[in-house]
């Protein structure tokens, strides 16, 4: 199973650890909105290609 995290900020201390959890044994990808300019063509493709998607504010 695929998942993929999306970080609209700087991840804290606490998210890491929960990603960390919630990812174990899964493949992982993340994407950051948190950039100048964020490449939502890709965004839009890692989340048809993800079978869970988890956003973090």
């Amino acid at each position: 199973m695929k998942m993929l995290h999306i970080y609209r900020s700087e991840p804290t201390e606490d998210v890491k650890k929960l990603v960390e959890i919630v990812s174990e044994g899964r493949d992982q990808a993340s994407f950051d909105l948190n950039v100048e300019s964020p490449d939502y063509d890709k965004l839009v493709d890692m989340v048809w290609d993800a079978d869970q998607t988890i956003c973090w504010w």
